[in-house]
């Protein structure tokens, strides 16, 4: 009976983590038909949504309203502050970063629905430390999911900035000024790029300083490259200077950061095979382990003592995960 309760669970766990995967698919979808609407033709009677647009559109209903009901608390607007950098300029009327905070709170209450159907029909007794890292689960889980998107924006941040710094400075030497290259960028590219520079030339557009824009646009990215800018822009501002040679000094120091990191990428690919080998044997060992005896993982879920064993081994592992990433990472 426990080897059942346990498949179980797993299956439901399977399950959520399914239906995560298609939820940020069908997001990913819809980011991607908002790009292209402006660019086709929408027949006035093909109106139709589909049962997930519905699902997403209620869920987006209730987050807002239960954002309203959050602003009222000081504590909550300062936590939100974070998300601010999460929400892109097209986003900025649809979304608010209080909108995060209540995602987060639903996801929670998800998990806890998900523990209760998951004790009903496996007949387990309730245990409040279940109930415990149900919340702490769902409340975390928007935010993992919000560093792996950050990450993959500033990843592709990263790729595109030298792209802008040498449009910005063909313009500088075309005779455009810094407001119109500014323009030119979030024109001419796409993506996390293009959405960054439309707020730089909003702020821009606002008035603030060259040095203050740029800082700003560092605080959201979190990338040195960005800094570097920043710090230039700054001296410059402080010492006077040409803004082409200036530009022309940043562009060839990222072109050459650029094939440098080409360059360690081939050189470190041995690394990085070690590195997800080191990541696969504990879970391959682990699978051997389950394969040869299939009770022998039942106690972790048995008892309370035996399920906080299993979430410190859960947080052992992912420290293992990131001292390996720590030793194996060469800087530059």
């Amino acid at each position: 009976m426990s080897s059942i309760k346990w498949i179980f669970q797993i299956v439901v766990i399977i399950g959520v983590l399914a239906l995560l995967l298609l939820f940020l698919r069908e997001l990913k979808a819809l980011k991607y038909q908002r790009r292209f609407a402006k660019f086709s033709l929408t027949s006035i009677h093909d109106q139709e949504k589909s049962f997930f647009d519905h699902i997403i559109k209620q869920i987006w209903c209730l987050t807002h309203k239960l954002s309203r009901i959050l602003e009222k608390s000081q504590v909550l607007q300062t936590l939100s502050e974070s998300y601010e950098r999460h929400i892109s300029f097209e986003e900025k009327k649809q979304k608010s970063k209080m909108d995060y905070i209540s995602l987060k709170f639903l996801t929670a209450f998800g998990f806890v629905l998900l523990l209760l159907l998951t004790l009903i029909f496996t007949s387990t007794k309730i245990n409040i430390i279940h109930f415990l890292s149900a919340i702490l689960i769902g409340f975390f889980i928007p935010d993992l999911l919000l560093a792996f998107k950050m990450q993959q924006k500033q990843k592709r941040i990263e790729e595109d900035l030298l792209k802008a710094i040498i449009i910005m400075n063909n313009s500088f030497k075309s005779g455009r000024n810094i407001m119109q290259a500014v323009e030119i960028v979030k024109n001419e590219l796409d993506g996390p790029i293009s959405d960054e520079f439309k707020k730089i030339h909003m702020d821009m557009t606002y008035g603030l300083r060259l040095e203050v824009v740029f800082k700003r646009f560092y605080e959201r990215v979190k990338l040195e490259d960005a800094k570097y800018i920043t710090s230039s822009l700054t001296l410059l501002n402080q010492t006077g200077g040409n803004i082409i040679h200036v530009f022309s000094s940043i562009e060839k120091s990222f072109y050459n950061k650029k094939k440098l990191q080409n360059e360690m990428k081939s050189l470190t690919a041995s690394s990085i095979f070690v590195f997800r080998i080191l990541i696969a044997l504990p879970l391959l060992f682990s699978l051997a382990i389950f394969v040869l005896n299939k009770n022998y993982f039942n106690p972790f879920f048995e008892t309370p003592f035996g399920f906080l064993s299993f979430i410190l081994i859960i947080l052992l592992y992912i420290g293992y995960i990131f001292t390996i990433k720590k030793v194996l990472k060469v800087k530059m």
